[in-house]
């Protein structure tokens, strides 16, 4: 899965789960690109930006889901 092409529509179809295996392989990649820079190894610093957009690409669609069962759980309980 290329982390830097997910589409929003790709996304929202993730559960739970594999929203947050999602995350943490974004952060892992940004932080081996970062280090590859740092390091001189490789230059390239616009795959920073891609993955950081869909770092908040998974974690908006995270939060929204979280929002929704809250809400969901919340009308149950009233």
């Amino acid at each position: 899965m290329d982390l830097q092409k997910l589409s929003i529509n790709d996304i929202k179809g993730f559960d739970a789960v594999k929203l947050r295996e999602t995350e943490k392989a974004v952060r892992k990649a940004l932080l081996d690109v970062r280090m590859d820079i740092y390091t001189a190894e490789n230059k390239h610093t616009g795959k920073i930006r891609g993955l950081r957009k869909t770092l908040a690409r998974v974690l908006t669609v995270a939060g929204a889901t979280k929002a929704v069962k809250t809400k969901a759980s919340t009308k149950k309980t009233k």
